[in-house]
């Protein structure tokens, strides 16, 4: 049989598990551990919308996820994947969200379901500043063999495609692999989305490049979610019309983009 003193030890010993189960789950509660995760896929290589600095990734899509995840209880985690394969990802269930610069396409739809969109975008031309005068009316790029540089597995490329098919294309793996060939003559022009010619020309280190402002495409950035996935889809919007009235969108496009152009 147990003596009290034995009794009163275990006691005090259920007692102090308590506390102390009791203050770990408070700070579980305070720092987020705990809360259900949601797993963003993205590509980082998409600077301002979504890219690496120091192994921490940042950018448009990287603050808009987090105060997002905020909003709806949820603790971000990004996985990374090679833009072209954002989209199987999604479908196998690796990841419960795609956050990445991703244009709302009506083949994307047929894959995805789409949020509203948070940003208006649309392709743009860069070209070398030196060919101003030979190269910078816009419907020059339409000409015959012109040579037009795009990453592949974008809107850009599409466009190339559908719209310039008398011109000569080149397809690059990455935005630095383009910038390298138009800087050394070897395309007249490199065609991505505008938020990428906006980073780009107000860069002073970037002064032998010029953008064309008039839009090739009307395009929006949006987040994709799986077709079945309606609760999320829910949530996500939810978030994205807070935002929107509370004023938050703006200040994280204006802290990446600081000068944004368009020419109607």
């Amino acid at each position: 049989m147990n003596s009290r003193s034995d009794i009163a030890a275990r006691g005090v010993a259920l007692v102090a598990l308590l506390i102390a189960t009791g203050l770990l789950m408070s700070a579980c509660a305070l720092s987020g551990i705990g809360r259900p995760v949601l797993r963003v896929g993205t590509a980082p290589t998409y600077p301002p919308v979504v890219f690496e600095y120091e192994n921490e990734i940042v950018g448009i899509e990287a603050d808009l996820a987090r105060i997002v995840a905020g909003k709806i209880g949820r603790e971000v985690v990004f996985q990374r994947y090679p833009f072209p394969e954002l989209i199987d990802a999604l479908e196998r269930g690796d990841v419960d969200v795609v956050m990445s610069g991703l244009s709302v396409t009506p083949e994307r739809a047929t894959r995805v379901r789409f949020t509203e969109p948070y940003m208006e975008v649309g392709q743009l031309a860069l070209i070398r500043t030196r060919d101003l005068a030979r190269l910078g009316r816009i419907q020059w790029i339409r000409r015959p063999g012109t040579r037009v540089g795009y990453q592949r597995g974008t809107t850009g490329e599409v466009y190339v495609a559908n719209q310039l098919t008398r011109s000569v294309a080149f397809a690059f793996d990455s935005i630095g692999d383009g910038l390298r060939s138009l800087r050394a003559g070897r395309i007249d022009y490199f065609v991505h989305d505008s938020p990428t010619i906006w980073r780009l020309t107000g860069d002073p280190a970037h002064r032998d490049l010029i953008g064309l402002y008039r839009p090739l495409t009307d395009e929006h950035l949006a987040w994709a979610v799986r077709l079945d996935d309606m609760e999320l889809f829910r949530l996500l919007n939810e978030a994205l019309s807070g935002l929107r009235n509370e004023g938050l969108i703006e200040p994280v496009l204006n802290r990446w983009i600081p000068v944004r152009v368009r020419v109607p």
